[in-house]
């Protein structure tokens, strides 16, 4: 064999030792990400998505450190998640949006259902219909001056088409006790009045 071809027959085995090592890799990552799918997306719905859209995560292309980074920054402005929760999101995050991820991905909580969450005592009344009509006077009035007018986000994250109106119990009961920098509004708005904030908001 020539010093040419064994050059060329070196790289040939690199190559296919490299991309299978990847390969694997890849599908590693995979499998961890659709094992932790439901209780991460349960999480990221019930502490991230109240702040900021899900497009902004499914854009990040990121290492297991930055990832770690990231959701401690997130803690220290006000997510509520234990060390438990935190190593399970950055995990899942890394194994999904890691830096060779596809840049086209399935959207997340695809085929989540709404009983995977965690939903707290919400003392949500029942059946309460609400008056979109009302709803944009009480928002302009309570809500626009973090929020946004229409909803389109300020100080506050943006709650028109924020994943968060998928699930009303949870949205109830970031209104009524707080979440992170947000303090609770049940001292301030009636059941009616977070009935028909929410109605209004469906129609953004």
């Amino acid at each position: 064999m020539s010093q040419r071809n064994g050059v060329i027959l070196c790289l040939v085995i690199g190559l296919g030792a490299w991309t299978a090592v990847t390969v694997a890799q890849e599908d590693d990552q995979g499998a961890i990400s659709a094992a932790l799918a439901p209780r991460a997306e349960a999480l990221i719905m019930a502490r991230c998505s109240v702040c900021h859209s899900p497009d902004l995560i499914s854009q990040q292309r990121l290492s297991e450190d930055r990832w770690a980074a990231t959701v401690q920054k997130m803690k220290q402005w006000g997510a509520e998640m234990n060390d438990d929760e935190m190593g399970l999101l950055v995990r899942y995050l890394s194994a999904r949006y890691h830096r060779s991820a596809p840049l086209r991905l399935p959207p997340l909580f695809e085929g989540s259902g709404q009983s995977e969450l965690p939903m707290p005592d919400t003392m949500r009344e029942e059946n309460l219909p609400g008056v979109a009509a009302r709803g944009a006077h009480v928002f302009e009035h309570n809500c626009q001056a973090c929020h946004g007018a229409q909803g389109g986000g300020g100080v506050g994250p943006t709650l028109a088409k924020n994943p968060i109106l998928k699930y009303e119990d949870l949205f109830w009961e970031t209104v009524l006790h707080g979440r992170g920098p947000m303090p609770g509004w049940s001292s301030v708005l009636t059941h009616q009045d977070i009935a028909d904030v929410y109605a209004w908001l469906l129609t953004k």
